[in-house]
């Protein structure tokens, strides 16, 4: 026996041990060695994938990285690592060594509650992000394509607490309970898919409503609390087996086709003061809206004319989705039939998301073989990519059409792709505040259990001009990052009133198109980033 946990035996031992033992350190019991070994080979085959590809080469780079692996599971039980360990890890020369330590540590830090079944793998691998960065981690398999949803339960609601990491335990959870995965660097019993602990609590409140969705036409908002799921109250006894029933419902099929049935959901609403509400749900495959114009009209499209007088347009942007470029391009279509002079292009809580459609939406504004962005990866050959990403073809279509940019301090990652691509092409003027600074390019490895994937950064991308768009912890006010707005065409707004102006935002996507209610952001001159570009349009464009 070797490691931390033997060291009475490495003690007296004549020759020197692979890795020289800490001295004085018990292990807690309650934690099988044989499973925490499993644990730490699984998290070393994934330390090796990620040390060859990360964006930035480092020597020694799988130690440090399980290092940072230790760190997470001393910080889930809100320890720091003990200086022994440290140097254990320092002197652990070979793979087998490394996995050693990492063993020990595991056997050493007991039954904890915060380490038991899968949380074990989540610490250690999130724990990478110490040797990377913020944005490598964990992640799960999302229920469809769309980068904009994390669990809508096929119907369109976010509920507060099923987002992140703790949704993605659940997920192991439930499919280890039920059998789907194999309980692979588990800790501890598995529990019955129906007793683990609802991510959402015993209060179900939507923390978020996906435009487009049957949530969405059925005028749920942010805020409602579920109060009965197909009649059965959410109580604090009830909670966690209504809740994995509305994370997987039993499934029926069509004995037509052999296929799945949507699955309805009556759902209970309680608003408030007002009068719950009750809404039957269907659970269909349908697209996430994520380009916005000025007002729903009866047919559930958008009318995008923001200027009627000076026919100037207006598009928001909110995530980039697969096929948002042809939404976006039908949204276009229909401003230039009805004589579109200008364009404001809102940016502002565009988070970012595919590359390709963000490039063709980009390259719609842009000559052909225009440079979009510049791209620097730990092995472009292996990434499959060229240096340069330039337009695609067929695009161009709107290449004379004055823009106008707003972006804020939310704009991020794909939106300031587009923002910088426009810029540096001297196609349009930007309004509004600087933006977030994040260039990275994120791919995903197979961590090694229950479909989980992990987010590694391979590459960074840079504006046209080729300065540098990703802010750096150590990044200064004067330095080149983000996307700054012309000068003069700053919008000096708080942060309360930016949050204010995102909500009311976000109430307007998800107006149904039956409704008449006025809302705050009908107003265009009540928001200043769009008051100003409205107010330079009209100056550059005069009267027709």
């Amino acid at each position: 026996m070797t490691g931390l946990v033997a060291l009475a035996l490495l003690a007296a031992a004549a020759a020197p041990a692979p890795v020289p033992a800490v001295p004085a350190l018990k292990a807690p019991g309650g934690v099988d060695r044989n499973q925490a070994l499993n644990l730490a080979r699984m998290v070393y085959q994934l330390a090796e994938q990620v040390a060859v590809t990360y964006v930035t080469p480092k020597p020694d780079h799988t130690r440090e990285l399980i290092a940072a692996a230790v760190r997470g599971l001393y910080e889930e039980t809100g320890a720091d690592v003990p200086d022994k360990v440290k140097e254990a890890l320092a002197r652990a020369g070979t793979a087998v060594e490394l996995v050693e330590v990492l063993t020990d540590v595991r056997v050493l830090l007991g039954d904890h509650p915060n380490l038991r079944g899968a949380r074990s793998l989540f610490a250690a691998m999130n724990g990478f992000k110490h040797a990377t960065d913020p944005l490598c981690g964990l992640y799960s398999a999302r229920i469809n394509s769309f980068a904009s949803v994390d669990q809508d339960f096929g119907v369109g609601i976010e509920l507060e607490g099923v987002v992140g990491m703790r949704w993605a335990l659940y997920q192991v959870e439930q499919g280890v309970a039920l059998g789907r995965y194999a309980p692979a660097g588990w800790f501890g019993p598995v529990q019955r898919a129906h007793e683990l602990a609802s991510p959402a609590g015993a209060t179900w409140r939507v923390r978020r409503v996906i435009p487009g969705s049957p949530a969405q036409r059925a005028g749920i908002k942010p805020g409602d609390v579920v109060t009965h799921l197909n009649g059965s109250e959410v109580t604090p006894e009830t909670a966690n087996a209504l809740f994995a029933q509305l994370a997987n419902p039993s499934q029926a099929f069509d004995p037509a086709t052999g296929r799945p049935k949507a699955q309805d959901r009556t759902l209970t609403f309680r608003r408030g003061d007002e009068k719950p509400f009750t809404a039957t749900l269907r659970g269909e495959p349908y697209a996430p809206e994520s380009a916005f114009g000025v007002l729903r009209t009866a047919d559930d499209k958008w009318d995008c004319v923001l200027d009627r007088e000076y026919k100037i347009g207006y598009i928001r942007l909110g995530p980039i989705e697969t096929g948002l470029d042809a939404k976006f391009a039908e949204m276009m279509d229909g401003l230039v039939k009805q004589g579109c002079r200008a364009l404001v292009l809102d940016l502002r809580w565009c988070p970012g998301g595919y590359v390709d459609p963000g490039t063709r939406i980009a390259g719609m504004f842009l000559k052909d073989n225009s440079v979009i962005a510049k791209m620097d990866y730990r092995n472009a050959a292996q990434a499959g990519t060229a240096n340069e990403i330039r337009t695609p073809p067929g695009g161009g279509q709107f290449s004379t059409l004055p823009l106008v940019l707003l972006v804020g301090s939310e704009t991020t990652g794909g939106g300031e792709l587009i923002a910088s691509a426009l810029r540096d092409n001297d196609r349009c003027v930007v309004v509004g505040q600087r933006s977030v600074g994040r260039a990275s390019v994120q791919n995903v490895r197979d961590a090694g259990f229950a479909g989980v994937q992990f987010r590694v950064t391979t590459g960074t991308s840079f504006r046209p001009n080729g300065k540098n768009r990703m802010r750096k912890p150590d990044s200064q006010p004067t330095d080149d990052w983000g996307i700054r707005p012309d000068e003069g065409l700053e919008v000096p707004v708080t942060a309360d009133k930016s949050a204010e102006l995102r909500r009311q935002a976000d109430l307007h996507a998800l107006r149904p198109a039956d409704s008449r209610e006025a809302l705050p952001f009908d107003d265009p001159a009540a928001d200043p980033y769009r008051l100003t570009a409205l107010v330079y349009l009209r100056k550059h464009l005069g009267k027709k």
